[in-house]
């Protein structure tokens, strides 16, 4: 599959406004993939992007990041969202776009892994689905 067309394919999944979008989207996933899939489901995901793709999935560690979890994989596509708003004081302060923003982000992720599952067979589905950490998984599972 050309990349145009994986972009394309998320863009449509997740009614994105923009390319720019779409493309942020893409790259906060497969990035985080990268910190947390073992070699063989790396290297396996790779040959299944496109070549353009195949850049975000690099690391700088032969090994997988032990330590990152499901609330740090969310957080590299929170971190891609232009999520601004103001404090709301009626009810002590609190953020009113960080709820938003990490179900956005969830919903962001569902449109990623769609179409990474169409490039995928079922029991190579299965073997990465094992590997991501757990909710991830299931995050990866029901998109």
């Amino acid at each position: 599959m050309e990349y145009a067309q994986f972009l394309r394919e998320v863009r449509e999944d997740g009614c994105f406004v923009s390319s720019e979008e779409t493309e942020a989207a893409v790259v906060s996933v497969l990035m985080a993939l990268a910190q947390v899939l073992p070699g063989p489901q790396l290297r396996a995901l790779s040959s299944r992007v496109p070549p353009e793709a195949m850049v975000y999935l690099r690391r700088t560690s032969s090994e997988p990041d032990p330590l990152f979890d499901s609330h740090l994989f969310l957080g590299w596509v929170v971190s891609s969202l232009d999520a601004t708003g103001m404090r709301d004081k009626t009810t002590g302060g609190l953020d009113l776009t960080a709820a938003y923003s990490g179900d956005e982000a969830i919903r962001r992720m569902g449109c990623v892994f769609s179409a990474l599952k169409r490039q995928l067979e079922p029991a190579q589905q299965r073997e990465l689905a094992a590997a991501l950490p757990e909710v991830v998984d299931g995050w990866f599972l029901n998109a």
